[in-house]
């Protein structure tokens, strides 16, 4: 017992928990062996085992149900998992018996967030780099140069054959391996063999890694723990210059200290500005994420400065990673998530930061998720996971965004019978193609394009003798993942019994002349002939009743002719058009003045009304006659012709 306590104080975490394990397989103390039993599930929760913690904590829990804590760590468990519905039922069991604790309210919400997001479409691709990990624990990825990768690895054959009393593996080491991208395929990389970096300068016999570099590749910044002879007490962040293919001139940086911990230092674009985490005090709990800027002339890092508490908890924030764009990633047990680390994303500067934003699965997943790095295009890039699928402890897994795709489907329909319509020309016009697109529906009416992203969609439907379909409009603007849009469109069939709804065609009193509002009017009506060139209509126009019925057969087929004739002026042609005078017969409200149906007097609006013209449709079989060629002429010279002459000699004068 008291080694495993020892241990434990000194976080040999592994090395406590064997000894923990021996007490409550051997004690016949009551005490004793519920100490054993939830300090071994302890540390095993500290090493990342959750499936053994979980087994360890159910004993705890049951052998001494008033250990509360035994209870919201089994629950912690469970969720790290990945098994969200079992941890929630045990967060609740630990409420009943603490329920002012506001992190189990926040767990039982992270797990209702893992569920529904579980369930939603991604675009994003996570796969474990086979080629990297090993059956240790192997982290912390970052780019070096345009075809390296620096990361930390606690696997065998590095710089110290010592085991670590945290995890019983070796120290963690920084390594370096040359990849290589397929062009044809950029997501199939080959991985050469890792090699450890200097170890007589940046690794050393204790923990060494999670790597950072300026711009040009000539600096490194890591985090080293305990010192290079293990007389330090903390990790501190050390720098390095290259010289050759060689890190010299090896040094702490002036602001992280030996009396607390600071690691994994980012690096801006500029180089200026490094984020790091830190337990330094002045913090909000756990470790924070904090910054400080570079000054060119002292050629000296300034003080620390907190990022604040919209970024940083009363847990850890640790692994930040500051893309070329200025967004800032890093990983949080703090702040509501699905597993026990989750990675999360905030944009801002200084102390000023939006709320941050989880990434989700299968970024993130039940387990540890940490230490992400993106490309410039942010499409890919690699994350650090104890997930399901792990080949060690911590795995390296890369992910890229499958390509956006979109398509556009639906059925073209008679709008009245519902009847399929093949052979239907689907116009497309979109924000992102100078011209149109064009498709026809097929035997089942059927249509599917491929479209954009961030495009604007307008398109509709036409269809032999049928109406244009209305406009239908669909965006892929601000959709994050492939999808199918569908937009079905229905079409009108031309109606050869009905008269067409032309309004504002009108007439002055006893007059045939084309009104200015009218021919508003007949303007749109040539518009649609010539969108639908086979057309042929009649032109029918009416008279009030006033004045006799022969007068007003004759006005109104000289208001026909005049509507017709301003179409033939307007580039239709007079073979699709018939102009039809129907004079006082058709009236459309009850104004007659002679016979039995004269009821009352009406107003001249009233009378207005049946002074018009309509229209109605005839066939859709125009076809225009062809244009008579003229006759070639003859231009060859012919003797004796007047007008001629004989090589040599000049044309004549013509007389006036």
């Amino acid at each position: 017992m008291q080694a495993a306590r020892e241990a434990l104080e000194k976080k040999e975490f592994a090395l406590a928990g064997s000894n923990y394990k021996a007490v409550y397989s051997k004690t016949k103390n009551k005490d004793e062996k519920n100490e054993a039993c939830f300090q071994t599930a302890e540390c095993y929760f500290m090493s990342n085992y959750m499936k053994d913690a979980e087994g360890w904590y159910r004993k705890t829990v049951k052998a001494d149900p008033k250990n509360i804590e035994a209870q919201f760590k089994l629950a912690e468990s469970i969720k790290n998992q990945g098994r969200w519905s079992e941890a929630i039922a045990e967060y609740n069991a630990y409420l009943k018996l603490n329920p002012s604790d506001q992190r189990a309210a926040d767990r039982i919400k992270g797990c209702e967030l893992a569920l529904k997001w579980k369930n939603e479409k991604t675009r994003y691709i996570v796969n474990n780099v086979k080629g990297l990990n090993t059956k240790w624990s192997d982290f912390a990825a970052m780019w070096y140069k345009k075809d390296q990768l620096y990361f930390t690895s606690d696997r065998e054959k590095g710089v110290s054959a010592k085991p670590y009393g945290w995890t019983l593996n070796f120290f963690t080491d920084l390594y370096r391996v040359t990849y290589k991208i397929d062009k044809k395929n950029p997501n199939n990389i080959t991985y050469e063999t890792p090699v450890l970096v200097d170890k007589q300068n940046v690794n050393s016999p204790f923990n060494d890694g999670t790597a950072a570099f300026d711009s040009k590749g000539g600096t490194i910044y890591f985090t080293q723990c305990n010192g290079k002879d293990g007389n330090g007490k903390f990790c501190r962040i050390w720098t390095a210059t290259l010289s050759g293919q060689d890190w010299t001139d090896v040094k702490p940086l002036e602001f992280s200290l030996d009396s607390f911990n600071s690691g994994h230092p980012s690096l801006n674009k500029d180089g200026q500005i490094m984020f790091f985490s830190s337990d330094m005090p002045g913090g909000f709990g756990g470790k924070d994420i904090w910054y400080v800027t570079y000054s060119k002339r002292s050629k000296t890092w300034g003080d620390p400065v907190n990022l604040g508490p919209t970024v940083n908890t009363d847990r850890d924030e640790v692994y930040p990673f500051i893309h070329e764009d200025g967004t800032l990633y890093f990983s949080s047990n703090g702040h509501v998530g699905l597993g026990g680390m989750d990675i999360f994303y905030t944009t801002g500067s200084a102390t000023d930061w939006s709320t941050p934003v989880n990434m989700k699965s299968p970024i993130n997943s039940g387990g540890d998720d940490f230490s992400i790095i993106l490309s410039k295009d942010k499409e890919s890039g690699y994350l650090s996971s104890n997930r399901e699928g792990t080949k060690g402890q911590d795995d390296i897994w890369r992910f890229y965004m499958e390509p956006l795709k979109f398509t556009l489907s639906g059925v073209a329909r008679d709008a009245k019978s519902k009847a399929i319509l093949a052979n239907t020309v689907i116009t497309i016009t979109t924000s992102t193609d100078t011209g149109n697109i064009t498709v026809k529906t097929d035997a089942t009416g059927f249509y599917k394009v491929n479209l954009k992203p961030k495009t604007d969609v307008e398109l509709f439907g036409s269809h032999e003798d049928y109406y244009d379909s209305k406009p239908a409009f669909k965006t892929t603007k601000n959709l994050e993942v492939s999808t199918d849009l569908v937009q079905d469109l229905e079409l009108n069939p031309f109606c050869y019994e009905c008269v067409l709804t032309v309004e504002g065609i009108y007439y002055d009193l006893a007059q045939a002349r084309i009104r200015e509002d009218a021919s508003k009017v007949l303007d749109s009506l040539v518009i649609t002939l010539k969108k639908y060139p086979k057309v042929r209509i009649e032109l029918g126009s009416h008279t009030d009743c006033r004045a006799d019925s022969f007068y007003n057969q004759n006005l109104s087929q000289w208001r026909a002719d005049s509507a017709v004739a301003y179409l033939v002026r307007n580039g239709i042609d007079s073979a699709r058009l018939e102009a039809k005078g129907y004079g006082e017969t058709r009236l459309v409200n009850d104004c007659a003045c002679e016979g039995t149906y004269v009821k009352r007097q009406c107003t001249e609006e009233e009378h207005q009304l049946n002074r018009r013209t309509t229209v109605r449709l005839l066939g859709n079989d125009y076809r225009p006659k062809p244009k008579e060629q003229p006759k070639p002429v003859d231009n060859k010279p012919q003797p004796g012709r007047p007008g001629t002459t004989r090589p040599g000699t000049t044309t004549p004068t013509p007389r006036r």
